[in-house]
């Protein structure tokens, strides 16, 4: 089995795709607290709520479904059933 080693730029790419959804929840949270504040209709923030729960659970299944990648013994880049 060949070792993956990112290049740098996948490494940044990675440490980027980590944090983003933190970032985005944090601003979303302050948002709605202006919103809340100044009396303003929230039904775009609990829009962009649920489309962050949607894609929350979307990247959760994705790392499941590496883990069992790597579970199997399958390398980046490898064909499965190949």
């Amino acid at each position: 089995m060949t070792e993956f080693i990112p290049s740098p730029t996948e490494k940044r790419d990675g440490v980027i795709r980590n944090h983003v959804l933190d970032l985005l929840a944090n601003l979303n949270a302050r948002i709605r607290q202006l919103e809340h504040a100044a009396g303003i209709p929230t039904d775009l923030a609990d829009e962009f709520t649920n489309t962050m729960e949607l894609i929350a659970r979307g990247e959760s299944h994705v790392r499941r479904l590496n883990e069992a990648l790597i579970e199997a013994g399958v390398s980046h880049g490898e064909e499965i059933g190949g």
